[in-house]
């Protein structure tokens, strides 16, 4: 009797134990499914700081849309936007609760855009960021974007050839390999490598042009301060891209003669070297070799000629060295922040050197802006398109 009691009691334990792996089921049709956050300050209210706007998807709007029907029409509407004011993101969030049947839920958020006034405030980014990096729904491959004017315009963009204008965002973001004037894609989890190594380093940013946008650019923080300091332009984000040699393709414009060439980028590489000629004065020799196709040469002139072929490289090489000069120069000058990864290189290749100078790379001394930066480029031309002139083949 006794063994058929400690028999049942044991039986109703394991059943209990493995009726337990649904506690916390939600059903998905009572889920808010977040995949755009935009963040601005509350310009109407000093009592809350933030304005938070949600970009939620409707699942039945995604099915009527893939079926032909517009994505932002509103009998098929397949997204709304959301937005409420508060002092934190934890409280936007719980805020946002109250104001729709589906709570938010994060694990499918692709974007973040951060308004610069914002990125510019002492500590606010890193503390905005705090709350998507410690959610248990966030994942590291979130996509950060800084815009110069309000974020949660970039959510009412108009989403051509896309279901949502969110889709629309990370669709362009991903066109790194056609044009090397934008950064490629700035992973949440990156920027937290970042801001824990207290290292400056650079963001895509997004802008509002001719009623569409466009990710041409990028946008500069300081690692101490954990604060952005300015943008750089999209010639000088070219320069940043090859000399920390993040180029995947896209084109270079160069002058011949006072007509325009194009040359396709297939293959970029950096290699940099350091010469310390003082305990506190650097050289850094970067070499910068570059690989690609001809994509627009001039009527009438002939790239099957050794001698035209030189002059085409040495007008390609020019172009990439004055926009790496000019993004040196903003850095080391104007902002004083190494973006460049030039601290990195001594941490990791030279430490023995780098231990006693790091407090002085960018404060203190400021070695970086007193360090040399030279810059070689060589340009390789691969092939010379499908045709040799425009009136031969």
């Amino acid at each position: 009797m006794l063994f058929k009691c400690w028999t049942c009691w044991l039986s109703l334990g394991c059943i209990i134990f493995l009726l337990t792996g649904c506690w916390d089921r939600i059903e998905i049709d009572q889920r808010g499914f977040v995949v755009g956050v935009a963040i601005d300050y509350n310009e109407n209210s000093s009592k809350h700081r933030y304005k938070g706007t949600y970009q939620i998807v409707v699942p039945s709007g995604l099915k009527k849309s893939s079926q032909g029907q517009s994505g932002t029409g509103s009998p098929g509407k397949a997204y709304f936007n959301l937005s409420t004011s508060e002092n934190s993101m934890p409280a936007i969030s719980a805020k946002m609760a109250t104001r729709t049947s589906r709570s938010p839920y994060f694990e499918h958020l692709k974007i973040i855009v951060i308004s610069s006034e914002v990125a510019k405030d002492d500590t606010r980014f890193a503390n905005v960021l705090d709350f998507f990096l410690r959610n248990s729904e966030m994942r590291r491959g979130v996509q950060i974007l800084i815009t110069e004017g309000k974020a949660a315009d970039i959510l009412d963009i108009q989403a051509n050839n896309e279901t949502t204008p969110i889709d629309y965002i990370t669709s362009i973001a991903k066109n790194d390999r056609k044009t090397n004037y934008m950064l490629p894609q700035s992973r949440i989890g990156d920027v937290h490598e970042y801001l824990v190594k207290h290292e400056s380093f650079a963001i895509q940013t997004i802008h509002m042009e001719d009623e569409g946008i466009t990710l041409t650019g990028s946008a500069i923080f300081d690692g101490r301060s954990k604060k952005m300091i300015g943008f750089l332009t999209g010639e000088e984000t070219q320069g940043l891209n090859f000399i920390t040699e993040k180029v995947k393709g896209g084109t270079i414009d160069a002058k011949v003669k006072g007509h325009s060439i194009g040359f396709q980028v297939e293959r970029a590489k950096s290699k940099i070297s350091m010469h310390q000629l003082s305990p506190t004065k650097f050289q850094f020799n970067i070499n910068l070799v570059t690989e690609g196709t001809l994509d627009k040469s001039i009527a009438g002139y002939d790239p099957t000629d050794s001698e035209a072929i030189q002059t085409l490289e040495k007008s390609i090489e020019d172009s990439i060295q004055s926009n790496t000069h000019k993004t040196i120069k903003k850095l080391q000058q104007t902002y004083k922040k190494d973006a460049l990864g030039l601290g990195a290189y001594l941490f990791q290749n030279h430490y023995k050197i780098w231990k006693p100078i790091a407090e002085d790379w960018e404060e203190g001394l400021h070695l970086f802006t007193q360090s040399e930066i030279n810059v070689r480029t060589e340009v390789i031309i691969r092939r010379i398109g499908n045709i040799i002139q425009t009136t031969k083949e």
